[in-house]
């Protein structure tokens, strides 16, 4: 098999792999937490994320569509949908 990755034609069914492409010795990556011993609202204000909320949420209601870019870790895709949900709890004891 060559370096390029080949796709299965419809009605294919037989899955090959290049064992020659697996390093044994290359380890997985992971995000390490420095901050686990902290309460959960601690940690929150300590992620990269939390400094720039209100900005976010202000673009997210001027704006249809919101494209967010940063580092592995920094609480894009978990601190986000929370605000969101609290901002909606809150409005909706409001009314």
């Amino acid at each position: 098999m060559s370096g390029k990755p080949r796709f299965l034609a419809p009605g294919e069914n037989t899955w090959q792999e290049d064992k020659a492409d697996i390093d044994a010795h290359v380890s997985t990556q992971f995000v390490y937490n420095a901050n686990h011993s902290l309460a959960l609202d601690l940690q929150r204000k300590r992620l990269p994320i939390y400094k720039v909320r209100s900005h976010i949420i202000y673009l997210l209601e001027k704006f249809q569509t919101l494209v967010l870019v940063g580092e592995t870790g920094c609480g894009k895709s978990t601190q986000i949908p929370q605000e969101l949900m609290e901002i909606s709890e809150n409005s909706s004891t409001l009314s």
